[in-house]
């Protein structure tokens, strides 16, 4: 058995803002609104108010969802209050990574021999599916990625963190699949902050560092998954003229912050409402159960580009005005559920995993995506199956909690 050495949960007003729901929340919609103002493209929404509505109409909800939770763990008396200190074991994780592994690259292996060459060859010129079409068991496939390259950072060993930090983005790199890719990067972003030593300023250049890096990940997967390259982002997205000098990579991150915006404001502005429905939770289901989603030209205008609108919109068409409040309010409770006591630092990985659904509400809604569930559920179990946790004593050694210490643990938090 090999043991990391013991450390302390970091707290939650030592971290940094993308790591905090609460504000995490109002940062996305501030960058929305941000880049809405822009216009970069022919087919923006061209009234700002109703974009200022729907951020009024989700905050206020938003912050319902929040007080309820805190309301609700005020009337108690407490907050939740768990062990200070933590090690990870780390035979289990690496046994946790090595299925992982295997799961990956039999599906990998599978979809080459039953579809031929990735996506990733028709960059160089080979006859290949593209990115939507190419592979099966994607269900299964893109989550055991996402598991790997998210509970990475807690590898002790170097070299071995830094194969799995190569080995997931490869696999998507390989697939075509950015939008994922993107995610993986600021879920393991955030399990790094939660975990790690370093002071905030120290995190911030990290993060700056990824943030980096991303942007030119995901500019060269759009690039050079269309044999239109750059091309490709000027006409798919219907960016004005005048922008058309502007580095490609500047250009994909505003368009592709502010068109789902934009799209979620036509669709407000000409949606014919009919009838509630539960169409979102199609996305939950697999792929062979899954009945065929909406077409953007059922949405009512052909201002609609990229088939993206927020995290918002699929609840709209199935409840109106009411689905805004309440996907709203759900992410004010979960916000103010993980964010309670030491939750949040606690539970880093299922953390990770609701803070990056968060972070890219922007763009659609990941909450209700099944590769989403099951890497939530695989992480929330993986936590618990290599993460020991207990106290730090008061003489500097830790030790892990009994049964009866965690009863005296729940009894002085009953007293506050």
């Amino acid at each position: 058995m090999i043991l990391s050495e013991w450390r302390r949960f970091r707290k939650n007003t030592d971290v940094p803002f993308y790591c905090n729901p609460f504000q995490l929340f109002f940062a996305v919609w501030a960058l929305m609104l941000a880049c809405f103002q822009v216009r970069v493209s022919y087919t923006s929404y061209p009234y700002f108010s109703t974009a200022f509505y729907l951020f009024a109409s989700s905050a206020c909800s938003f912050l319902a969802g929040y007080a309820t939770v805190r309301l609700a763990y005020f009337s108690i008396g407490h907050y939740p209050v768990g062990p200070n200190s933590y090690r990870i074991d780390i035979s289990k994780l690496r046994r946790f990574h090595l299925g992982a592994i295997i799961v990956t690259l039999a599906i990998m292996l599978m979809n080459l021999k039953l579809f031929g060459l990735p996506p990733l060859f028709g960059f160089l010129g080979a006859d290949t599916l593209n990115y939507q079409e190419y592979g099966s068991l994607r269900q299964v496939l893109f989550p055991a990625i996402l598991v790997l390259f998210v509970s990475a950072p807690l590898e002790v060993s170097i070299p071995r963190r830094w194969a799995l930090y190569l080995y997931a983005p490869a696999c998507f790199l390989i697939y075509g699949s950015r939008g994922y890719l993107l995610i993986m990067l600021f879920q393991a972003l955030v399990v790094f902050s939660l975990k790690t030593t370093l002071s905030q300023k120290k995190i911030y250049l990290v993060a700056a560092a990824t943030l980096g890096a991303a942007v030119l990940l995901a500019n060269l997967i759009g690039n050079t998954r269309n044999s239109l390259g750059s091309e490709a982002l000027l006409l798919g997205m219907r960016i004005k003229h005048s922008y058309y000098d502007w580095p490609a990579a500047y250009l994909w991150v505003l368009s592709y912050i502010s068109t789902p915006l934009s799209n979620l404001c036509w669709i407000v502005h000409v949606y014919p409402y009919d009838h509630p429905s539960f169409n979102f939770l199609y996305s939950a289901l697999p792929g062979f159960w899954a009945p065929k989603s909406l077409e953007i030209s059922d949405l009512g205008s052909e201002q609609i580009v990229d088939g993206v609108h927020t995290y918002i919109s699929k609840y709209f068409i199935d409840f109106w005005v009411f689905g805004i409040f309440g996907i709203n309010y759900v992410w004010g409770l979960i916000a103010g559920f993980i964010s309670a006591g030491n939750r949040l630092t606690r539970n880093y990985l299922t953390s990770a995993v609701l803070l990056g659904c968060m972070g890219f509400m922007f763009f659609s809604d990941f909450l209700t995506i099944l590769i989403i569930l099951l890497e939530l559920l695989a992480l929330g179990w993986a936590q618990r199956y290599f993460t020991i946790e207990g106290n730090e004593g008061t003489e500097g050694h830790t030790t892990a909690p009994t049964r009866a210490h965690r009863v005296r643990i729940v009894a002085s938090s009953n007293e506050i």
